[in-house]
């Protein structure tokens, strides 16, 4: 099996094609049967580094408090619209799987049964946007819950004990520690949620999370201490793979104490998961209070890119081992990320904004919705108000940017990019208008088609469509903000 993802120009690295070629005709059912352009998820992060409702949401978000807005509805409203419009639109339940209408980002050309099908990322994002409104109304989504874990069994490999990016055949290895730590921590969480509904199957959910995390994500952990953490993927022969990435190590620690939440091997998982906090922040929390994106090699250095994820998750993680332990420094470290966090004038801002009142997130809405939910479990668990109000309001001023700004009225699906300026021309203009200022564009390829007719030509020609990951990406976001009333009081 050929990959060839890309070609470094210095310290950038272009995506180029990943080209599948057929080594035998048994692999020809799963493995794509054309090369394709796709930008895997590395490559499209470290090209993003390189590079009346609307009016009624303004109102409310004026305020700080959830109680004060009273908007859950209106958000519970849209996390509904948008979770059961990313399954009209993207489930296909012919090849049980999620597929795009055209071949865009994270997706793959395949065989007639499987082509324009998502990589493993996307597809499990969408299974937790429905497990967010299980949590509210159990038996809502438990049926469709079910449905999407077996067809994410396609995925999963006997061998490794884990998911690939893609459809598991015979030789493919290409999984990655971050998909697989939020494979687990997706499971218990859809075990929790599950319960009452479909008990049988919420079993399977967690006896299926503690098979891939004590068989496949402990075992990505550098035990040597040089430099230690987490791997990022499993083949040697990829590019990146060796990283110790945030995304992996936080997201593994994440998944342990959500384990040990289940009461799953509850002494082990709280303390490797603590482990895993203290090397992140160690190793990888800079100077600003925010958290990096990876260690890489040769030399160990710093990739200094920091995305919402990255403080995100390792917000939330800390707050669940302050729930765990009751340590209080858990909960103080979560308070400090979750300030730096909120500082317009750091990294996780759009610096181009010259107002600071008038900036928000520069990466996008497959990240944001993991800073958003560790801002808002601070806020259930610290006694600090006013950390409490800056959280809400956080997710507040989201909420009105994503739904006045993001949103396609057209179809009411959601563009991936927080940043407009990167979407279109529409979108460009928006962002000047608001902000006064005049900006060049710097259109990104990942919210085109990726279509070869359309490949030769200069990224603002080719076609705009809307993709799983954007979309499953807001739909989570609204559930976590619609149902912060109820989750505070069940502690979920």
């Amino acid at each position: 099996m050929g990959f060839h993802l890309r070609e470094k120009e210095g310290n950038k690295r272009r995506v180029l094609a990943w080209a599948y070629s057929n080594e035998s005709a048994s692999n020809a059912r799963h493995t794509p049967t054309m090369s394709y352009s796709r930008m895997k998820r590395r490559d499209f992060l470290s090209a993003l580094a390189a590079s009346g409702a609307a009016l009624a949401v303004g109102r409310y978000c004026e305020n700080v408090s959830f109680g004060a807005l009273g908007m859950e509805p209106f958000f519970e409203g849209e996390a509904r619209r948008l979770t059961e419009q990313c399954l009209s639109h993207f489930w296909d339940k012919d090849s049980k799987m999620f597929r795009a209408p055209v071949l865009s980002a994270e997706t793959v050309a395949s065989d007639e049964t499987h082509d324009r099908g998502y990589t493993f990322w996307a597809s499990l994002l969408a299974l937790h946007a429905l497990i967010e409104g299980e949590k509210i109304h159990s038996g809502l989504y438990s049926k469709q819950i079910a449905l999407v874990y077996d067809g994410l069994e396609q995925y999963y490999s006997p061998q490794l004990h884990a998911y690939t990016s893609w459809i598991h055949f015979e030789g493919n290895n290409d999984a990655y520690y971050d998909d697989n730590s939020w494979a687990v921590i997706t499971l218990v969480e859809a075990s929790l949620a599950c319960s009452k509904a479909t008990p049988e199957r919420a079993k399977q959910y967690l006896e299926r999370a503690k098979t891939v995390m004590a068989d496949f994500v402990v075992k990505g952990y550098d035990t040597t201490g040089k430099p230690g953490g987490m791997r990022w993927g499993t083949d040697a022969s990829k590019p990146n793979t060796s990283d110790r990435g945030t995304s992996s190590t936080a997201g593994s620690a994440l998944a342990a104490l959500m384990l040990a939440r289940a009461h799953v091997n509850v002494a082990f998982y709280t303390k490797w998961g603590n482990e895993l906090l203290s090397w992140l922040t160690t190793n990888l929390q800079d100077s600003d209070g925010l958290i990096m994106d990876a260690l890489v090699e040769p030399d160990w250095a710093a990739r200094r890119v920091k995305w919402t994820y990255n403080t995100g998750v390792t917000l939330r993680a800390y707050v669940e081992h302050y729930r765990l332990t009751k340590n209080r420094q858990s909960l103080a470290l979560a308070t400090k990320l979750a300030r730096s966090a909120l500082d317009k004038k750091g990294g996780l801002y759009d610096q181009k904004v010259g107002d600071i009142a008038k900036r928000s997130f520069w990466d996008g809405t497959y990240f944001v919705h993991y800073l958003i939910d560790g801002l808002l479990q601070v806020a259930m668990v610290s006694p600090n108000k006013g950390v409490v109000e800056d959280a809400h309001k956080a997710a507040a001023e989201a909420m009105q940017y994503a739904y006045s700004n993001l949103r396609d009225p057209a179809d009411g699906m959601y563009w991936r990019n927080w940043r407009l300026y990167t979407i279109g021309e529409v979108q460009r203009e928006q962002w000047q208008k608001q902000t006064g200022q005049t900006i060049a564009p710097e259109y990104d390829a990942s919210e085109r088609s990726q279509e070869a007719k359309f490949q030769g030509l200069p990224v603002v020609e080719r076609p705009l469509v809307k993709t799983l990951l954007a979309n499953a990406g807001m739909a989570r976001l609204f559930w976590l903000v619609s149902q912060q009333k109820q989750m505070s009081r069940r502690g979920f």
